[in-house]
């Protein structure tokens, strides 16, 4: 059976004739923008650790309550409108925060061993203390934003050069880390007028590049884990997805810093950062397979089509090329519009991305994963701002 007829179910509902056609920007997402709510409400059902919390979180936030996104003209200040949809999921991660600050990690009385991932949620909880209609919340949101930002800079373990550590049992570098951690501390120094702040997350985002970046096939690119206690790796792999954090963290990191009164005297680090986002997309790009997809791993792994990396990415590049389109040009979007159809194509009538990795296991294809439902809803929210529909 072909992909198309597979999904026909979805397709029918969701998409007039028009839409499989040469249509225009606009009318496209138009027609394909009703798949969200599909792909959104699988998202919901699916989450169920913490760094699935704050992805989900950061993607609802785009798609939903854009206006207070970091993408947006004015993120770090209430416009008057409650973000009821984002700080839905910001309440459930504050509830689930563990005594040493970790937001979403306290479930069934367990751990899940991350450092970082329970501040993937930190940004939306934090936003909550000027958004919230219900100001006697205000200090409940203050309160587990600061213990999160405390438990990573001054609990979680570090590695020889500082870096924060991505487990919290062993000093780790793990790709995804950049994503996870720092773009809340870079969002802490907006919203607090904290330039120490800023320049920590540019640190971290800087020291993980140093010790994951390889030579790879088709340039340099990010490998997966490695561990600095025992100095070995973990896995050397070249892993679409993990690149993809890191593209994602390295853009958020950039973007917030370009929106405080601290930009003009760290011009250096958002191009630094920006760079460092192109190198991820021009590596990963090149590699695109024939299906529109990126493989699952570029060395190391498998090399599957992977839409849950390729949505993440194209998210990027829909970014990049509306905030810096003199350094991001139209074969960013046009890459961009090829793995968007190929993910958007993949869609089943459950709603859930397909075909994707494990997300726990990375050598193999999953039939759930809240991180691509995630990638896509933040590569519609993508392409919707940079067409302006």
């Amino acid at each position: 059976m072909s992909t198309l007829s597979r999904l026909i179910p979805l397709v029918a509902l969701l998409l007039p004739a028009r839409a499989l056609g040469g249509s225009s920007d606009k009318a496209d997402f138009q027609a394909w923008s009703g798949a969200a709510d599909a792909v959104r409400s699988a998202m919901q059902a699916s989450i169920r650790t913490s760094w699935e919390q704050g992805t989900a979180a950061g993607a609802i936030l785009e798609w939903n309550d854009a206006e207070y996104s970091v993408f947006a003209p004015n993120p770090f200040v209430s416009n008057g409108r409650f973000p009821l949809d984002s700080l839905q999921f910001a309440y459930s991660a504050a509830v689930r925060q563990t005594p040493d600050g970790r937001l979403s990690q306290n479930i069934n009385d367990a751990l899940d061993g991350a450092a970082l991932d329970g501040a993937s949620a930190g940004s939306v909880v934090l936003m909550g203390t000027f958004t919230d209609t219900n100001t006697s919340r205000v200090s409940y949101w203050e309160n587990a934003a600061d213990a999160e930002l405390n438990y990573i800079l001054n609990v979680a373990p570090r590695t020889r050069t500082g870096a924060i550590s991505a487990r919290d049992d062993s000093a780790q570098y793990w790709s995804d880390g950049v994503y996870m951690g720092f773009p809340f501390i870079a969002y802490y120094g907006a919203v607090k007028n904290n330039g120490t702040l800023l320049q920590i997350a540019y640190d971290q985002c800087r020291l993980y590049r140093d010790a994951l970046l390889i030579d790879g096939p088709t340039g340099k690119l990010w490998a997966h884990i490695y561990d600095d206690t025992t100095s070995s790796w973990i896995d050397e792999g070249i892993w679409a997805t993990g690149n993809g954090w890191a593209a994602l963290g390295m853009l958020r990191v950039a973007v917030t810093i370009q929106k405080t009164p601290f930009y003009s005297s760290m011009t250096s680090q958002v191009s630094d950062l920006l760079s460092w986002v192109k190198e991820i997309l021009d590596g990963e790009f090149a590699a695109l397979g024939s299906d529109n997809l990126l493989p699952d791993y570029l060395t190391g792994g498998p090399n599957f089509g992977d839409a849950s990396s390729s949505a993440a990415l194209a998210s990027v590049a829909y970014r990049v090329a509306t905030f810096y389109p003199d350094q991001f040009g139209s074969n960013y979007t046009d890459i961009a519009a090829n793995i968007r159809d190929a993910v958007l194509n993949g869609v089943t009538n459950l709603g859930s991305v397909s075909p994707v990795v494990n997300p726990l296991i990375w050598t193999e294809t999953g039939l759930l994963s809240t991180e691509a439902q995630a990638f896509t809803l933040m590569m519609l929210s993508g392409w919707r701002d940079w067409i302006g529909a």
